[in-house]
């Protein structure tokens, strides 16, 4: 019986030592989901709500100030992700190469195309726990 457990614990652990950690647990890969999510935003209704979701701090308080003054002036509710416009977020290239520089909870990355001269943008993020966020620079509300 206690073979059959200790099968079972170390089956168990083996599974759990090979999953990969989730794409939002680096820079790069938050900018890579949130980037693709809002490329398809258009034909896929919950990809703005996971977008939204791997916004950081500061940009979903701005999101939810601008989602307040808009729900004051239409008179009905508005919830903060409304407030991401789909195809607002895409880049004008495809990203060919993603470095980025963390300092303690914060990354900025230079996400780079074909022609790295030409093709490029820098995209800052935070660590929130195990997960890092875009933090896109929003104009004040």
């Amino acid at each position: 019986m206690s073979t059959c457990r200790a099968g079972v614990a170390l089956a168990f652990a083996l599974l759990v030592g090979c999953s990969r950690p989730p794409p939002e647990s680096t820079p790069e890969g938050a900018v890579r989901l949130f980037l693709d999510d809002m490329d398809v935003a258009g034909d896929d209704p919950g990809a703005m709500r996971r977008a939204y979701e791997l916004l950081g701090p500061a940009a979903r308080a701005n999101l939810a100030e601008r989602a307040r003054h808009t729900s004051q002036l239409q008179g009905r509710h508005v919830e903060p992700s409304d407030m991401l416009a789909a195809g607002l977020f895409g880049l004008a290239f495809r990203p060919k190469i993603m470095r980025p520089t963390k300092t303690g909870d914060r990354a900025t990355v230079e996400v780079l195309g074909e022609d790295p001269q030409r093709e490029h943008a820098s995209v800052v993020c935070v660590r929130e726990g195990e997960r890092w966020h875009v933090e896109p620079a929003f104009p004040e509300p």
